[in-house]
């Protein structure tokens, strides 16, 4: 089943032909879309025409006992639990089980919030399966390295969506707190350099998960080389530190700790003395991290402004560069959407265990801090409304005069 005649024509009746072996085919009736195979099974071309049969009046009397739906995302959300109610309607000896089969490219509308979001969350029903699929998990396209390469020429957002099969990402629809960040210019290959520092940031938060994002900083241009998402039951100081030691086992050329101000204070749920930056300097000490956390969290209308503009033009030679493997802070950077109040509009969700958090914005909280530390000299000049040269003056790598 497809949407249109026209495009089961196109594209689904051809690939059928190229898979089938030709002598399981005892006929194929181009009036009717039927393919009768030698044993007696049948397959049916179905188009969903749902602009001429809004009460699908076709299904009525449809026995079948089962349903490949191709391009689901593409279908009714009616249709589907037609495909549900049909599935099994023909009774034969020895009927196999009803099924239904669906492909689908990622998609912002009724896939998404009654498989996608269910498969994610581990809330989807026990009878459904749902299985990722890339475009790299197909070894014969892979081979096709002219192919690959070419796909590198789409423009940012779709190559996220149908190539990297981002479901997360959302096209910019106004009303952005992040208003000049643009996939084409902001996302891009970044990889860990291990001759620089590493500068890990926090937000202090553990629901949906616990952030942390780890940047690397070249002359004025800082790029997020990772993000660490920590899930229950890894949501913890600990566990995130212990993925953080895994990934970069060997590095030895200092690192530098950013993060959430108000998380620099004792922490009565601790052991007396400890805090959230303390657990973190202690569980990471063999790095022997510098603690870059600000006294106090910048203003976000005034931070926001300022990030926007290095965004849009680059005010203080600083370039951003989000690694496009970092796919929770580039959905943050689009989904997060400004307050009336100028400041960042705080989404609410409440997750099966009754748990009520903030659905995005914490990559790019975490971000906003490192960039306000890091580039402290360039924040304040922008508040004054006036220019600064200088680098900051904190960091410098031992390597290098240009980076820090």
């Amino acid at each position: 089943m497809r949407d249109t005649l026209p495009t089961l024509k196109r594209n689904t009746i051809p690939s059928f032909f190229k898979v089938c072996p030709k002598n399981f085919i005892k006929q194929y009736n181009q009036d009717t879309q039927v393919v009768t195979f030698t044993n007696g099974s049948q397959i049916l071309f179905f188009s969903e025409n749902y602009d001429d049969d809004k009460q699908l009046d076709r299904w009525k009397g449809l026995e079948v006992n089962g349903f490949l739906l191709e391009e689901v995302n593409e279908l009714q959300q009616a249709s589907f639990y037609k495909a549900i109610e049909r599935a099994g309607a023909h009774i034969i000896p020895n009927k196999p089980q009803p099924l239904i089969m669906a492909t689908c490219n990622p998609s912002n509308n009724w896939v998404k919030e009654l498989i996608y979001e269910p498969a994610k969350n581990g809330t989807l029903p026990s009878q459904w399966k749902y299985i990722q699929s890339r475009i790299f998990d197909n070894p014969f396209v892979l081979e096709d390295s002219v192919y690959m390469e070419s796909l590198k020429m789409m423009p940012r957002y779709q190559y996220e969506q149908f190539v990297e099969g981002n479901w997360d990402l959302q096209l910019k629809t106004g009303g952005e707190f992040y208003k000049c960040f643009e996939l084409d210019s902001h996302v891009a290959d970044a990889k860990y350099n291990p001759l620089l520092p590493l500068h890990i940031s926090w937000d202090d938060n553990v629901n949906p998960y616990l952030p942390c994002g780890i940047f690397q900083i070249e002359g004025k241009t800082i790029s997020m080389v990772d993000e660490i998402a920590g899930v229950t039951p890894n949501n913890t100081i600990s566990a995130v530190c212990r993925e953080i030691i895994r990934k970069y086992p060997a590095h030895d050329k200092g690192m530098f700790i950013y993060g959430d101000a108000t998380a620099n204070k004792e922490d009565t749920k601790l052991e007396k003395g400890m805090n959230f930056y303390k657990l973190i300097t202690e569980a990471l000490r063999q790095y022997k991290p510098s603690l870059r956390v600000l006294n106090s969290n910048p203003s976000v209308v005034m931070r926001g402004n300022w990030i926007n503009t290095i965004l849009e033009k680059e005010i203080g030679g600083i370039k951003i560069i989000i690694g496009s493997h970092c796919k929770k802070t580039i959905n943050d950077f689009v989904a997060t959407k400004e307050a009336a109040d100028g400041t960042k509009y705080k989404e609410m969700e409440t997750n099966t265990s009754g748990v009520r958090y903030q659905k995005v914005g914490h990559m790019v909280d975490l971000t906003d801090y490192i960039l306000c530390s890091a580039f402290a000299a360039e924040f304040a000049a922008y508040q004054r409304g006036g220019a600064v040269q200088s680098l900051p003056t904190f960091g410098k790598n031992a390597t290098s005069k240009n980076s820090y």
